[in-house]
């Protein structure tokens, strides 16, 4: 049952008898790594809640369920919140934390706590989750051709034009699916979609951010002005899923940036190649730069992403599209 504390909306809350006769109060919040977040920019989400929270409820604790098919996603996300001022247990969806699970030792009490006041969730009950997966890419891209979002949300074309269709009619949408005055006949015409503030606000409050908080990590770290540039980025997750069929792709991201590294890749894809967790890592390097600059500045790239790559115990797929 959803909950709330001031304005910050929980999933839930759930007492927990960590140890005989001694109950928690505890915050449930579910995150998942096909919400079109990278881990770091999720954990960003998190943080939105903690000070209310831990201002409004004392002796509250958090429990972040993450569900995450291999381990890195989880991973990242514990670090990133690492030092959160609540006790906090970072444990995959289907693992009921223990005492040792936590970030240090809870407040506890004599009885179970008495959950907190219910709310109304956040989404509109004529809205499924396929539509709010892909508010969620839009949100996050702002605008986007048909296929650059059915590559971001993992939907085939037809069935993310399909859902396109309904969100325009849900007003959440802008759809540019006629060309404008003048447009060269001569030209394909592909249509597009721009997301609604609306659009942006029903993706917030999916990934548990409140109304009026400071939180701009959802969106795509650069904007390349070359259109060719970054559509090839948004559609690095279709590419591999289409060519490379020995992977199993999870999930990917356009115009990441990882924390630490001083670097953004042009798109990441998160899977399972031959039985080992993987990173597909992407950079696109555009016209008007020496093939000297290119080679230099991707080798850069390449041992940045060898490092991360080894430091995190991944395989990595790190591919480099230019210019001869």
């Amino acid at each position: 049952m959803t909950v709330h504390i001031r304005n910050i909306v929980f999933a839930g809350t759930e007492s927990l008898e960590i140890a005989p006769g001694r109950w928690t109060d505890t915050f449930l919040y579910p995150i998942s790594y096909n919400h079109s977040l990278p881990p770091w920019d999720y954990a960003r989400a998190v943080r939105t809640k903690i000070n209310t929270l831990a201002k409004y409820r004392r002796g509250a604790s958090l429990w972040i369920q993450v569900e995450s098919p291999g381990r890195w996603y989880l991973e990242e996300v514990r670090a990133a919140l690492y030092g959160l001022p609540l006790a906090t247990a970072i444990t995959r969806s289907d693992h009921h934390p223990v005492l040792t699970d936590f970030s240090f030792i809870p407040q506890t009490f004599i009885r179970p706590s008495p959950g907190a006041p219910a709310s109304e969730g956040w989404q509109p009950v004529d809205m499924v989750n396929e539509e709010v997966q892909t508010l969620r890419v839009l949100a996050r891209i702002k605008t986007g051709y048909t296929s650059e979002i059915a590559s971001l949300t993992g939907f085939s074309v037809w069935k993310a034009r399909r859902i396109l269709r309904g969100l325009y009619k849900k007003e959440l949408i802008i759809s540019h699916e006629e060309p404008p005055k003048g447009w060269d006949e001569k030209k394909r015409f592909y249509p597009s979609w721009s997301v609604k503030r609306k659009g942006v606000s029903l993706a917030l409050r999916s990934w548990g951010v409140p109304e009026g908080a400071n939180f701009s990590a959802y969106k795509e770290r650069r904007n390349p002005e070359d259109g060719r540039h970054r559509r090839t980025s948004r559609l690095w997750t279709a590419s591999l899923r289409r060519a490379w069929a020995g992977a199993e792709i999870w999930t990917g991201w356009s115009e990441v940036q990882i924390p630490g590294l001083r670097t953004a890749p042009d798109a990441l894809a998160w899977g399972q190649l031959d039985g080992q967790e993987t990173l597909f890592w992407l950079e696109v390097e555009g016209g008007g730069t020496s093939g000297r600059v290119i080679m230099q500045r991707s080798a850069k790239r390449f041992r940045k992403a060898i490092l991360y790559a080894d430091d995190n115990n991944l395989h990595l797929v790190f591919a480099l599209l230019a210019k001869p």
